[in-house]
């Protein structure tokens, strides 16, 4: 007689189970991974955008400093020129060309001569007036 252990040989192989679930779910797993790395540099709000971010901030706040420089410094001028009698009489004659009372003003223009201003008209013979050297 024989055993059952015997009669285990004589039975076909069971069909081995294959792991290809388990290499799947690796798989799915590290691409989910991959991505979520990628759109973390690269996405909406990812570190280059961020570092975009950064740049635009400080071209904006030194454009913020100059803007607020030139407020100051305005703003003094405009004080200057609404206390100061001494800044607006200067503003009043630079600018507005204005007098005080009792002055007077004197405008002295310079003047070029010309090159045939040694010259002088006389009568020609022909039909008009010619210029002639000085004698």
């Amino acid at each position: 007689m024989s055993s059952p252990i015997d009669r285990l040989d004589e039975l076909p192989p069971l069909p081995r189970r294959t792991p290809t679930p388990r290499r799947t779910g690796r798989y799915v797993l590290l691409l989910v991974t991959l991505l979520l790395v990628a759109n973390a540099f690269v996405g909406e709000r990812g570190l280059i955008a961020l570092l975009r971010a950064n740049q635009a901030h400080a071209r904006l706040q030194q454009v913020i400093d100059t803007l607020r420089a030139d407020n100051g410094r305005l703003q003094r001028s405009a004080e200057a020129l609404t206390d100061e009698p001494r800044v607006i009489e200067d503003f009043a004659r630079g600018e507005l060309g204005m007098i005080s009372l009792g002055e007077q003003l004197i405008i002295v223009r310079t003047t070029t001569v010309p090159a045939d201003a040694g010259k002088t008209l006389q009568p020609d013979t022909g039909s008009g007036w010619s210029a002639a050297e000085p004698r």
